[in-house]
């Protein structure tokens, strides 16, 4: 099955059978193969594959993650997951990411964390306590695939450049 480009400018959907937009650009393997829609915006790049699972990449085809700080202890048991995820996925994600720079810490008698820093100067620190391998591998890559934007509050549920008087429009009013 091809891609299916849908640049959101444009109304309609456009097939390509190699999208000129970004070269050497290479999807990663997946166990879904198949990949339903790659959707252009000014922000990531969004493949969703068929059995629903969303993969965010990067802002304008640059990796944001610029180094990724795994800091464990060597014989404390909250760090069990992260010693097993360091002898066998650690290797594979270094080899799959080599835009990244992966450095380990040891601290002994601290409990383990992956560190995130990006290109933007931002820092983001998740704890990985008591985790298990395959729960330390998807916190690295939650980690890899954010933009490392800071968490922004809304202090409305309706964002607009240009408010309404008269109040957001929906479609339980009556006249």
């Amino acid at each position: 099955m091809g891609l299916v480009l849908t640049d959101r400018s444009e109304p309609g959907t456009q097939n390509y059978s190699k999208p000129q937009f970004c070269k050497g650009f290479t999807l990663p393997k997946s166990p879904a193969a198949d990949v339903l829609l790659l959707t252009l915006n000014l922000y990531p790049l969004q493949i969703i594959f068929s059995d629903g699972i969303k993969l965010y990449m990067a802002l304008r085809g640059v990796w944001q993650l610029r180094k990724l700080v795994v800091s464990y202890c060597n014989w404390g048991g909250s760090s069990r997951g992260i010693r097993a995820f360091m002898e066998s996925e650690l290797p594979a994600l270094k080899e799959k990411n080599p835009h990244l720079e992966v450095v380990t810490e040891l601290n002994r008698g601290q409990h383990p964390f992956l560190k995130g820093l990006y290109k933007n100067k931002n820092e983001r620190v998740v704890c990985v306590k008591n985790l298990s391998q395959d729960e330390v591998l998807e916190a690295a890559t939650k980690l890899r695939n954010s933009l490392g934007r800071k968490v922004v509050k809304l202090k409305t549920r309706h964002v607009t450049k240009q408010p309404s008087v008269q109040g957001t429009w929906s479609t339980a009013l009556e006249l």
